[in-house]
């Protein structure tokens, strides 16, 4: 499947409403681009168009990963691991003494650079208006004498060995994000990034001997409390917010929340090991105080 390359900024605050600016975790920044027509020209799978502010930027959501929930609907995951991946992300990027409001965490009150350039590989605008892609700071190269011959704009063939020098396979090799593989990623990046993920969650990196409700055993989740301070796939985590937001305080009815609420929460999957179509109920175990997924994150496609 074919990218398109787009140059530009990665903003972390804006230098004249600092508290108003952006919000970076661990798998989205925001991003300003030299040509925003390349953004509104980029495939919308699900109809919506970028969502562009008026300063010209637009998130842009990494592609196949997912990292704790720093934020969402007023909740978080585990903070350790959370504002770790932010952080290793911006310092991959080339920010340095980033600090954040102590009162509002999520937005950064100082830092050497409120923006540097860089550019996305992407393929597409999500159902949010985010685009979706690779990311690299400026200094990546791909050619053997050193230069990046793709302008702004190219059409670029992503191949493992580019996929490899993106910041998400940086983060996804150190066990700093769970996978997230979706329809749009193709079969031959997938696999090659499985593999990272798998040989991370082997060697023990990151947030892997942390993690709980998975295939290695249930989480007891007790309390919303007791949610956040866990380390569990994110998707997951989002849908039990939503879920404990409708009146509910334990899994007993779990299953049949996430098939009554369509593919907003019952997400279409493909799974791997049986290679069928399937729903996000069915690699989903709860009852009780109890929950877990079935398969690991890289044993099924998200259908977006």
């Amino acid at each position: 499947m074919a990218y398109t390359l787009i140059r530009g900024e990665f903003v972390i605050r804006y230098a004249n409403s600092p508290n108003q600016g952006p919000e970076p975790d661990g798998d989205t920044i925001k991003f300003e681009a030299d040509n925003l027509d390349l953004v509104r020209g980029l495939p919308q799978p699900s109809g919506r168009p970028p969502a562009i502010n008026g300063r010209g930027g637009v998130n842009v959501r990494l592609e196949a990963i997912d990292a704790l929930e720093t934020h969402f609907e007023n909740k978080h995951q585990e903070k350790d691991g959370a504002y770790k991946a932010r952080d290793e992300l911006l310092r991959l990027l080339g920010f340095t003494d980033v600090e954040f409001f102590p009162s509002n965490p999520g937005r950064v009150k100082s830092a050497s650079q409120n923006s540097l350039p860089g550019f996305v590989l992407s393929n597409g605008i999500d159902v949010n208006g985010r685009m979706i892609g690779f990311i690299y700071k400026d200094s990546m190269v791909w050619d053997a004498d050193g230069s990046n011959a793709e302008a702004d704009g190219s059409t670029v063939a992503v191949d493992t060995a580019k996929v490899d020098q993106s910041l998400n396979t940086a983060l996804l090799s150190h066990g700093h994000v769970y996978p997230a593989f979706y329809g749009t990623l193709p079969t031959t990046l997938r696999e090659h990034l499985a593999a990272k993920s798998e040989a991370a969650r082997g060697n023990g990196l990151g947030l892997w001997p942390r993690s709980t409700a998975d295939r290695n055993g249930a989480a007891n989740v007790d309390s919303e409390e007791t949610l956040q301070g866990l380390v569990i796939w994110p998707k997951l985590f989002r849908r039990v917010v939503s879920y404990f937001a409708a009146n509910h305080d334990n899994f007993d009815n779990f299953d049949t929340w996430l098939r009554g609420g369509g593919a907003g929460r019952d997400d279409e999957i493909f799974r791997l090991d049986t290679h069928k179509p399937a729903r996000l109920h069915d690699v989903v175990d709860a009852s009780g105080s109890e929950l877990r997924l079935t398969l690991w994150p890289e044993q099924f496609v998200i259908q977006p």
